[in-house]
């Protein structure tokens, strides 16, 4: 038998009134109470028309303050109202299980001690940047990761696949603070000479930020990857790297699958 108290965690979207699913609005009317994590006035505004009895849990964050301690600090916040017998909702900015450490272990612990803790989806930066850049992923594939993990940790790159590097602004501070550290702009010219091991430098790449708000256009600026280390970034800028060309073909594989290369070209032409 359950607890009493629940949690529900919802995705506001990254355009916070229009890309809310109905069913996320219902339970955020629905709740006892409403903790949000959402990044401007309007969104917070937003939410409190739907249910005035709302906590806003950006509050946790601080200068130089690492997001991990933040982070717990907001699962925490959940857990202890829902144990108060509450039927709580979170509304996290975009999707709620992306890039958002805090909601997967509130609802983790809470289903350990009993309680119901379910997830909604929302609509992420990933889905906004396939809409504004006109990028199919399912073309050429798509490798995607945080810009600092794939700096730390011997990653393989595939210049044939479309690549998403995350907080590219961040990259290299190991703090997890929202400050840039003294080891942003080594960390910048070291991912940028690692990247240039398998494009060219006048590969043109793409730094975008999505648009919390209709009224104003997302970013795209497409420059050469040799000039990454002068971009203008900031915390929320991911770097696309387009395909640099199309992978080869596995002739030999395609021989013992009974195929041809124009059958394969046939295949994609309908495909894509």
């Amino acid at each position: 038998m359950e607890n009493k108290g629940s949690l529900t965690i919802v995705g506001t979207g990254i355009r916070i009134a229009g890309d809310m699913t109905l069913n996320s609005q219902a339970q955020i009317q629905q709740a006892d109470i409403v903790f949000t994590v959402v990044p401007d006035k309007v969104s917070k505004q937003w939410i409190a028309s739907l249910n005035p009895n709302t906590v806003d849990m950006t509050e946790y964050y601080g200068s130089n303050k690492s997001r991990l301690i933040t982070y717990n600090e907001m699962a925490q916040a959940l857990i202890d109202s829902v144990k108060l017998g509450n039927k709580v909702c979170a509304a996290f900015y975009g999707h709620p299980g992306v890039f958002a450490y805090a909601s997967h272990l509130a609802i983790r612990q809470l289903k350990e001690l009993g309680y119901h803790a379910t997830m909604e989806p929302g609509i992420s930066a990933e889905d906004w940047l396939v809409a504004d850049l006109g990028i199919d992923p399912g073309k050429s594939g798509c490798i995607s990761i945080e810009a600092t993990q794939f700096l730390f940790y011997q990653r393989t790159i595939d210049p044939y696949s479309l690549l998403v590097l995350w907080q590219i602004g961040l990259v290299g501070d190991h703090t997890l603070s929202l400050d840039k550290t003294d080891n942003y702009q080594l960390g910048l010219n070291l991912l940028t000479n690692e990247l240039l091991n398998f494009y060219p430098d006048d590969h043109h790449v793409i730094v975008y930020e999505a648009a919390t708000l209709a009224l104003f256009p997302s970013r795209i600026e497409y420059i050469p990857l040799a000039q990454l280390p002068q971009a203008k970034l900031t915390a929320i800028s991911t770097l696309v790297i387009p395909p640099h060309r199309e992978a080869p073909l596995d002739l030999a594989m395609l021989e013992k699958l009974g195929l041809n290369e124009q059958d394969i070209n046939q295949s994609l032409t309908i495909n894509v």
